[in-house]
């Protein structure tokens, strides 16, 4: 049976050649068949010559998300599996990765499986879809990485529908998982992202490397990450500043002790007086989409403005941007005109990402979506 056809523009085909996984619709000519929202479907250019096969979104920007490359089609099931194999397989007792029980398995294109997350907590799974294709096959999913991984169950998430379990038991209570010698409570079912942010752990034990004898802050503080390393590193004094009470509630349990402020970070940094020694600055998104990039960099500055006017002096700043409409060089930019706006000196001591298990496919690099800066501020504010 003959495969529905995504016909490229002409002159559009040249990223997918280079094997970006993504077809935006911008680029499509034509459809040709009739496929349903998840089908798979190969790639063609605008002569007929298939370039790779993929899955169909017809609701989504990103209309086809390539798994397969070249006009030889892998069968589905082989090629699921296999992924899935080897995205676990170099994990696997990768010396960057050890120290913890709750790493993520599977990091959607960067590891050919477009549209799929997966994340280990302790001895549960939870998976997140972002493709009609990829809910489809989360049975399938879960059936392989119950054998691989051995997990007691799998939660599962997919945009606009509620979570369900995959298979096992997932708690309806918060679990605990253990990083760096750290305990934090996560909660598998309604937690951001799959349950808490892995993405910050190598920054998490800077953090922590960095705090003691400090008055440190946490902004944007959720359930509590930063703030907990910041004990942990022996900081004097810790105050976290969180809005969401759901976040609150496991902020307070992983954290227990410090100062938790309930309310907006930007009035917090406007009425507190105090000058901190240690601030993690770690917003949500501010640009998702490309058109929202302008508006994002004014809303970046405006934070780090009032981060610098309220520091002291000597005083260390991680501050971040998980916006990947907004490229690291364009953040520094937008950091460097806040810090000159606020009259201090800012030095540059390292740049920060996500770590080992969220790799980056140097074929796509929209994948890179969390940068930041490790940043030394002096002098006094004006």
């Amino acid at each position: 049976m003959k495969r529905p056809g995504v016909v490229l523009r002409a002159g559009r085909e040249r990223s997918v050649g280079l094997g970006h996984p993504w077809v935006l619709s911008g680029s499509v000519e034509r459809v040709e068949g009739h496929p349903a929202p998840g089908d798979v479907v190969h790639v063609l250019d605008s002569a007929g010559a298939v370039l790779g096969t993929g899955d169909w979104d017809p609701d989504a920007q990103i209309r086809v998300r390539l798994f397969a490359f070249g006009k030889d089609e892998p069968e589905e099931a082989a090629w699921l599996e296999g992924a899935l194999e080897r995205a676990l397989g170099w994990r696997r007792g990768h010396p960057l990765l050890q120290g913890t029980d709750a790493l993520r398995l599977v990091h959607s294109e960067a590891d050919a499986l477009p549209g799929l997350t997966v994340d280990r907590y302790a001895d549960w799974l939870s998976l997140r879809t972002g493709t009609p294709a990829m809910l489809r096959r989360a049975p399938r999913v879960a059936e392989i990485l119950a054998g691989l991984t051995g997990a007691k169950g799998a939660w599962l998430r997919a945009e606009g529908a509620p979570g369900a379990a995959l298979f096992g038991s997932v708690p309806t209570e918060p679990i605990e998982i253990s990083e760096g010698g750290r305990r934090y409570t996560v909660d598998l079912r309604h937690g951001q992202k799959t349950g808490f942010y892995l993405d910050q752990r190598d920054a998490r034990e800077l953090f922590a490397r960095l705090a003691p004898g400090t008055r440190a802050l946490d902004l944007f503080a959720h359930t509590g990450g930063f703030a907990r390393a910041a004990q942990a590193g022996g900081a004097r004094e810790v105050v976290a500043v969180e809005s969401s009470e759901q976040a609150v509630r496991l902020l307070e349990q992983n954290a227990p002790g410090c100062e938790i402020v309930r309310g907006d970070v930007n009035d917090f940094l406007r009425r507190d007086e105090r000058a901190f020694d240690l601030v993690s600055v770690d917003p949500p998104p501010f640009a998702k989409r490309k058109r929202d990039v302008t508006a994002a960099c004014r809303a970046y500055k405006d934070l780090n403005l009032r981060v610098f006017a309220r520091v002291a002096d000597g005083a260390q700043v991680l501050t971040f941007s998980c916006s990947h409409h907004v490229e690291p060089e364009l953040f520094r930019k937008v950091v460097f005109g806040a810090a000159r706006d606020a009259g201090r000196e800012v030095q540059m001591l390292g740049a920060l990402g996500a770590p080992p298990d969220h790799p980056v496919s140097l074929r796509h690099p929209q994948g890179e979506y969390l940068k930041g800066l490790l940043l030394r501020v002096s002098g006094s504010p004006r």
